[in-house]
Order: C-alpha cells, then structure tokens, then sequence
C-alpha cells in the first residue's frame, strides 16, 4: 500500500515505521509540523496526516475530504498559555479587555482553547481584546474577525511579546525562558485540575486525519493505524483522578470534540459547530469500522 504520511511526533512516526503495514508508505519531514498543515488541508498532500484539532474543525465545515481519527497526537492544558510580563499592566484577566493580546494565528489551536476558556469562566468577549495575529490560518480562504490584527512583515510572537509590542500573549511551545514572564490565570495548573472537573473534556491540541479517498479505499488499514497511534501516546497516569490526555475512541474524546466546535464557532472560526457525532458517522461510513473504541496495538 502506498500512502504519503506526515506526523511532526517522533514517537508516532516511529511506531508508524516500524508497523508491516508502512511498507510502502513515504514519510515525510516537515519541522515544525504545523508547516505541514495547509499542505494537509488545501492540496491533499498527504493520505495520513498529523493535524490541529482547529485546522480540522475549519476544514471540515469548508467541505475539505478529510475524516479525523479518534486518536491524540497531543493533549495538554492550556491555561499556563496566557501570559504577560512584569510591569506589562495586566494583573488579571480582566485587565484583558482593551489590551493587545498576540497569538500566533487567530485559528490556531491553543488560543481557541485559552479564548474559549475565558468566556466561560472570565465572561471575556474576545471581541473587547486588541487581538494581534502573526500568522494567516491554515486552510485558504479563511477570514479572520474584524477585530483581528495583521502584525506588520517580519514582526515576532516571541519579540513583540518582549519589547512591549503586546501587553500579553498566547504561547505555548514558543514561550521565551525569561524571568519575567508570568502567568494571568492565578495557580494555572489548579485551575486547569477544576475546569477540567466541570467540563469533563481533555484540551486536543493535535489529532490524526486521513482523506477521504483513503480511508473508503482502506478501512481496515485505517483502524489498524489508529491502534498504533493510540499505542504510541504516553502511559496512562497512575493517580486515578488524572486525566489521560491521550485519548482515544470517539467515546474518549466526543466531549472534547464538541467543546473546541463550540468555541471556534463562537470564535467566527466555522460557519457553525462541528459535532463528534457527524465526525464519527463519516468515518465510520467510509470505513465501515465501529471507532467508539479504540484499542492500542
């Protein structure tokens, strides 16, 4: 079977490779990942393909061939994300509205869970932010809200975010190491632990997807590849009230699923709320697998 494959998690490439199945398959590099994601999206470059929940979400209610496999490439929560410096002027979150907040994209994952998060637990309407924005989405043709600015050419998250440029920011994985920097939720782990007991969803960052074409050609293959992916994530946590953030099955991560279509609706980022039900249905109907479930290989 020949398949292009794209995944940015080692781990998951690896378990990929090392399958019977992936005889064949062309595996592509593409550092960071999320550079891969119009490719994803727009082209159809790949069969297989490692993809932001929200890139998903947006795809799919453009009409994108794309079906999303019920297994977590990444989970994590995200309320450490929002961030501000020392003397920046903003203490609380509160102290948001009115203020230039940057994040990478407006579409991109992490700040679709952090905004969502702060209007329902902050009553924040993201519209009352200066939003700033460093990057276009990934699916082409997509608009960003009115309230949303364009950073001039060559201008920085991390930078910006240094010098002044913004009074706060959406970071993850790009978060500069400075003793300044501090968190706007108070306590952000504990905070998270108690959203988490209210909502019951786990933060998806990044997920699998196949096209269309693939996975009605391959149905077996498809769900073999999600055991495999799902056997990649990291161990289960053995303190009981841990939550997995590497579910897997649609029965795992429906919850999830249906809160991050809320908030990028709510957030202008789909024309309307994209559902784990008609997710699932799709996937399924092409596949002709049950993916309630899903087993670990």
């Amino acid at each position: 079977m020949n398949a292009s494959v794209v995944f940015g998690s080692a781990t998951v490439a690896t378990a990929l490779r090392e399958h019977p199945f992936a005889t064949g398959f062309d595996f592509a590099d593409v550092k960071p990942i999320h550079k891969a994601f119009p490719g994803v999206v727009n082209d159809l470059r790949y069969d297989v393909a490692e993809l932001a929940l929200v890139t998903f979400l947006q795809a799919y209610d453009a009409g994108r061939p794309l079906c999303l496999l019920p297994v977590t490439v990444l989970g994590r929560f995200q309320h450490h994300t929002l961030v501000t410096l020392d003397g920046a002027g903003v203490s609380t979150v509160d102290d948001l509205a009115g203020r230039r907040v940057g994040v990478r994209s407006w579409s991109q994952t992490t700040g679709v869970w952090v905004r969502g998060i702060l209007a329902d637990d902050h009553r924040l309407d993201p519209a009352r932010v200066k939003w700033m924005v460093y990057e276009s989405g990934h699916v082409a043709g997509a608009a960003d809200p009115d309230f949303v600015t364009r950073a001039p050419a060559g201008a920085t998250l991390p930078q910006d975010f240094l010098t002044g440029q913004i009074d706060a920011a959406i970071m993850g994985n790009e978060l500069p190491g400075d003793e300044r920097v501090r968190t706007i939720i108070p306590d952000p782990a504990r905070a998270a632990a108690g959203w988490y007991g209210r909502v019951g969803a786990v933060p998806l960052n990044h997920m699998a997807v196949v096209t269309d074409a693939f996975a009605a050609a391959n149905g077996d293959l498809v769900a073999e590849i999600c055991r495999v992916i799902a056997g990649a994530a990291p161990a289960m946590p053995r303190v009981s009230s841990s939550p997995d953030l590497y579910p897997a099955g649609f029965d795992a991560v429906a919850a999830s699923l249906d809160l991050a279509g809320r908030y990028a609706y709510e957030q202008g980022i789909t024309s309307r709320p994209v559902t784990a039900d008609e997710v699932q249905s799709k996937l399924e109907g092409l596949t002709g697998h049950d993916f309630g479930r899903v087993k670990s290989a």
